[in-house]
């Protein structure tokens, strides 16, 4: 170990070849103040509870017979961190259902504290990022390249 405390730049103590190999017990670390291995599971389940990971799962909605999205359905999915895009072109016609289901998504994407973006021009396309999903407004829009005029600038908006 007096290698190691070299290589560092760390001062070299005199007991030093004196530590365990398994890295069970310190030498100096008394019951006082104990050693804790941060490789163990207790510490890997500690830091996935407070950094949770992001979710992987992307859920696709479209509206149901009576021209509505299930509040549950929406509101559980957004809440588990999940992806989820809501296809409204069925609501072509339907101009103000449209709207009314597209400010239902974006109230409860902001309850959650995250954004809803529009993918199509049209608006009939709706997509909220999942947990840990990042969207970069300034050079996408949505991962399509964007192009270099005041209205493509608009479209990366939230709805």
């Amino acid at each position: 170990m007096k290698w190691l405390q070299r290589a560092l730049g760390l001062p070299v103590a005199d007991g030093s070849e004196n530590w365990n190999r398994n890295g069970d017990d310190v030498r100096g670390v008394g019951d006082e103040h104990p050693f804790h291995q941060l490789d163990r599971a207790v510490w890997s389940e500690r830091t996935s509870r407070l950094n949770p990971r992001p979710s992987s799962v992307v859920r696709y909605l479209k509206p149901n017979d009576r021209l509505g999205i299930d509040a549950n359905i929406l509101d559980d999915a957004l809440r588990s961190g999940e992806t989820v895009i809501i296809d409204l072109s069925d609501l072509r016609h339907v101009e103000t259902q449209r709207g009314a289901l597209r400010k239902r998504i974006g109230d409860s994407a902001s309850r959650i504290g995250r954004p809803a973006f529009r993918i199509d021009p049209e608006g009939c396309l709706l997509v909220v990022p999942g947990r840990g999903v990042r969207v970069d407004q300034k050079r996408h829009v949505l991962g399509t390249a964007m192009w270099q005029d005041s209205e493509s600038e608009k479209e990366s908006l939230p709805i």
